[in-house]
C-alpha cells in the first residue's frame, strides 16, 4: 500500500523589513495575524504547513505540522521562498511585501537628527509574478491584493491577470490591523467566492482552509 503523503502549503504573513540604517526600517502594519491563522487552520485540517512569518509578527501557534520560518527583507523573502516553494503545492502569499527598498542598501551606523533627509528609493521585484511564472503544474498561488474599496474589484482583477496566479484574496484597507476580514476571493476562470459576512480573521481561514480545492482547482475561461 502507498502511503498517503499531504498536500504542502506554503503561507507567508506580516511585513518586510527594508533597512535605511543600523536602527531603522521600511515597513508596514501588517502583523501577520491573518497569515499565521491560515497556517494553524491548514495544519489542523491535515496539511503539512511551512510557515514564513516577519520578524515582527505575532509569534505563530504550534503545531507538530507547523514549521515556521523567520523573515526580514523583501530580499530574505524572496530567498526564502525560492529555496521552500519546490517543495509545496500551493502558496497563499499573505504577507505584507514593501513595494519599496532604500536604494543601495543599508547605510551603517545611525542616521542623526538634524537637516532635512532625502531617502532615495528603488521598486522591489515582484516575488508572486516571479513565482507564478516558474510553478509546476500541479502547483497553485493564491496571492493578496489590499486597496481602497471603490477600486478593490478592478485592481483584485488586473493582479490575478498581471501576476498569473490561480486566486486572489482582496481586502479593503481597514483589514489591516484589524481582528475582522471583509474578503472576495477572485479566480482565474472568472469567478468569485466569499464567505457570507463579515467574519473574524480565524473563521476566515477556517473558511479558506475548508474550501482550497475549490479555489486552486478552478480552470481558466476559453476566450
Amino acid at each position: 500500500m502507498t502511503d498517503f503523503i499531504p498536500t504542502r502549503i506554503l503561507v507567508t504573513a506580516g511585513a518586510t523589513q527594508e533597512s535605511i540604517d543600523d536602527v531603522r526600517f521600511l515597513g508596514n502594519q501588517s502583523s501577520g495575524k491573518l497569515g499565521s491563522h491560515i497556517a494553524l487552520c491548514a495544519a489542523i485540517h491535515g496539511y503539512e504547513c511551512s510557515l514564513l512569518h516577519g520578524n515582527h509578527s505575532i509569534s505563530p501557534s504550534k503545531h507538530p505540522r507547523l514549521h515556521s520560518t523567520p523573515f526580514s527583507s523583501t530580499r530574505d523573502l524572496w530567498a526564502k521562498l525560492d529555496e521552500n516553494w519546490p517543495s509545496h503545492e500551493i502558496l497563499i502569499m499573505a504577507a505584507a511585501v514593501s513595494d519599496y527598498t532604500p536604494r543601495g542598501g543599508k547605510l551603517h551606523g545611525k542616521l542623526k537628527r538634524g537637516d532635512e533627509l532625502q531617502l532615495p528609493l528603488s521598486p522591489t521585484k515582484d516575488i508572486v509574478a516571479h513565482l507564478a511564472q516558474n510553478k509546476r503544474d500541479d502547483q497553485s498561488i493564491i496571492a493578496f491584493a489590499l486597496e481602497e474599496p471603490e477600486n478593490l474589484e478592478k485592481a483584485a482583477r488586473e493582479k490575478l491577470q498581471r501576476k498569473r496566479v490561480d486566486a486572489i484574496v482582496a481586502n479593503p484597507l481597514e483589514t489591516m490591523n484589524s481582528s475582522h476580514i471583509r474578503a472576495t476571493i477572485y479566480l482565474k476562470d472568472g469567478s468569485t467566492l466569499s464567505p457570507q459576512s463579515v467574519c473574524t480573521k480565524a473563521s476566515f481561514a477556517r473558511w479558506l482552509i475548508e474550501n482550497l480545492d475549490g479555489i486552486t482547482s478552478t480552470t481558466p475561461c476559453t476566450p
